[in-house]
């Protein structure tokens, strides 16, 4: 049998219609990581908020990015607080603060997959640059310090998925397919578990809402987190998908109506 578990592993507040959502006055969206359990591996995707990221936003200018989206995590959000298992691999969907800083908190010598897109360009940021792409340098020293691998190592395989027919193939097994879903940070991906019909689609949307309206946010938010045009040509796509296939669950990372 296999089991989807999302937690939500801390928050942030936002004004919603920076995310594509509804509303102007200010809410918490949950930053989450989902735990996918199959009878031969447990998998974590993404590790959203932990005490690393607030020493690595203690200090200017790193702490522009605490002070821009405020972070809540109380005691038991934190992600050892709520896993019931120890991974066997940890998958990072790309690499902004609020899905990798909980990485810091889980043991060591488990093994850590991304693109080959995101590792790469990880490497490359230095100092403020680190900040501005999402990843103040604690974090991206702490990540980088797990030797992540890239998912490009897997075989590629079908996904029988409009809009997205190929992916890699994490275990080996065709359970949990690795797809790419550029236009936010770089090297973003998405994790399709095709036996329970889940598209964890990281931030590719921010929330069903957005999926269902059509709403994206505001194109100074695309420009200043990745690629608008890739973000709004996979935002496209997968509202496709979500025509096409109403039997699929998306799970976007930071959707209020995953976690209620």
């Amino acid at each position: 049998m296999l089991r989807v578990t999302p937690m939500r592993v801390g928050s942030c507040r936002v004004r919603p219609f920076a995310a594509g959502l509804a509303g102007w006055r200010k809410v918490d969206l949950p930053a989450l990581a989902t735990l996918i359990e199959t009878p031969n591996a447990n998998v974590l995707v993404d590790c959203g908020y932990g005490p690393a990221f607030f020493d690595a936003t203690h200090r200017f200018p790193a702490r522009a990015y605490r002070i821009a989206t405020p972070v809540q995590l109380p005691d038991h959000e934190h992600i050892m607080s709520q896993l019931n298992c120890r991974p066997d691999l940890i998958v990072l969907t790309h690499m902004h603060g609020d899905h990798v800083a909980g990485l810091m908190d889980l043991p060591r010598d488990v093994p850590v997959c991304a693109s080959g897109a995101a590792i790469a360009h990880l490497a490359t940021l230095r100092g403020v640059k680190a900040t501005l792409e999402a990843c103040p340098p604690i974090l991206r020293d702490g990540v980088l310090a797990r030797a992540p691998q890239p998912v490009e190592d897997q075989d590629l395989i079908e996904t029988e998925l409009p809009e997205f027919p190929q992916g890699r193939d994490l275990l080996g097994t065709g359970e949990l397919i690795a797809i790419p879903l550029p236009g936010h940070g770089v090297g973003q991906i998405g994790i399709w578990v095709p036996q329970t019909a889940h598209f964890l689609i990281a931030d590719a949307a921010y929330g069903r809402e957005a999926l269902r309206t059509g709403r994206m946010p505001p194109a100074f938010v695309l420009h200043r987190l990745g690629d608008a045009a890739r973000y709004r040509d996979t935002f496209a796509r997968l509202r496709r998908l979500m025509g096409a296939r109403p039997d699929i669950t998306f799970v976007p990372s930071h959707c209020r109506e995953v976690i209620t």
